[in-house]
């Protein structure tokens, strides 16, 4: 994993902690990755490599 992905990881996870409280959207990982993806177009394979390793944190495969 590249410093961008691991960046990515990062954002993803605290802003996945920041909403799970008070989001209702079944698939608040999916928003915020397409979120960032919307910002940072150039970082799309970035920004998926991320949400790939999130989404296989949270469910334990590794």
């Amino acid at each position: 994993m590249n410093h961008q992905i691991i960046s990515y990881v990062a954002k993803m996870e605290a802003a996945l902690m920041n909403k799970m409280e008070d989001h209702t959207e079944e698939n608040l990982l999916f928003s915020i990755a397409s979120e960032m993806i919307a910002k940072e177009k150039d970082q799309f394979k970035n920004v998926c490599q991320a949400y790939e390793v999130v989404k296989h944190n949270l469910v334990g495969i590794h």
